[in-house]
């Protein structure tokens, strides 16, 4: 009797052992699912971030290409003539002087901007000035000289070179949130909102930018009216003011370029530099 119970006392520990067995092999099972599982979740993440990626950078070069399209010409002479004697009083003091390719953009708007210079031009030229047919044909003289300075300021001030350095972080920053809009519904919620952010920082910076070129755009139209002597001499620092003025007749204002813009308002640029004027 004994024995018969030790035999059967046994039997639960053998019972045991076998479902241990049938445990570890359906947890092994288990495993190996699991594994499969992450592998082709990890392989469908990885499938969305490569097409994501993919047309970030579509739409980076096509951001890129739209700001190349925009439809110049040569100047006349007559427009290289009067651009060149309204630039002539801002150049003066310079030393090296700097030395400008002038080209027209084809559009109504009164603005004017500077740029790099293609690699053909580089021999010749330091900066390419681009000024609008709008500008040309609805501002005065002194509007114009105004104009001028304020983009001469811009190349002067080394704005060209920090500008094209934040523009690579900012479209390579704008190229990571949008592949991260791309996967999931909080990543969209995440890109967006970064996309939004990377946008204001930049702005800010060059909302800065545009205030330095105005105020040394001001010095030196005060400077250009004290020492120059020949034509279009310049008025003084309140030249500054006026085309401001004028601009904001054209264009209207904006209540939030001081927060969104990447140009401050108008009302608040003429403050500026009515304020500066008066210190001068």
């Amino acid at each position: 009797m004994r024995a018969v119970r030790d035999s059967t006392a046994a039997r639960p520990h053998e019972l045991t052992g076998h479902g241990e067995n049938r445990e570890g092999a359906s947890l092994s099972h288990h495993n190996n699912t699991l594994i499969v599982y992450r592998f082709v979740a990890y392989m469908r993440l990885s499938g969305q971030i490569m097409i994501a990626a993919m047309r970030g950078m579509v739409i980076v070069l096509l951001v890129f290409l739209a700001g190349c399209t925009k439809q110049t010409r040569q100047a006349e002479e007559t427009e290289l003539r009067r651009l060149a004697s309204l630039m002539a009083p801002l150049e003066a003091p310079l030393d090296p002087k700097p030395r400008a390719c002038l080209a027209i953009e084809k559009t109504e708007k009164i603005n004017a901007a500077v740029t790099f210079v293609t690699s053909e031009d580089k021999e010749r030229c330091t900066h390419s000035l681009v000024v609008t047919e709008g500008a040309l044909q609805n501002l005065r003289d002194d509007e114009l000289q105004a104009v001028l300075a304020h983009e001469q300021s811009h190349y002067t001030l080394g704005h060209l070179d920090a500008y094209a350095k934040r523009h690579k972080i900012k479209m390579a920053f704008k190229t990571v949130f949008y592949v991260i809009s791309q996967i999931t519904w909080i990543g969209y919620a995440i890109g967006n909102v970064g996309s939004l952010a990377t946008d204001a920082i930049s702005n800010a910076y060059t909302r800065e930018d545009e205030t330095a070129a105005d105020l040394e755009g001001a010095r030196f139209l005060q400077e250009a009216g004290m020492k120059w002597n020949g034509p279009n001499k310049p008025s003084g620092c309140d030249q500054m003011t006026k085309m401001l003025e004028v601009l904001r007749r054209h264009s209207g204002d904006s209540l939030w370029a001081d927060y969104v813009g990447d140009h401050p308002s108008l009302p608040t640029r003429i403050s500026v530099i009515q304020v500066y004027c008066a210190n001068l």
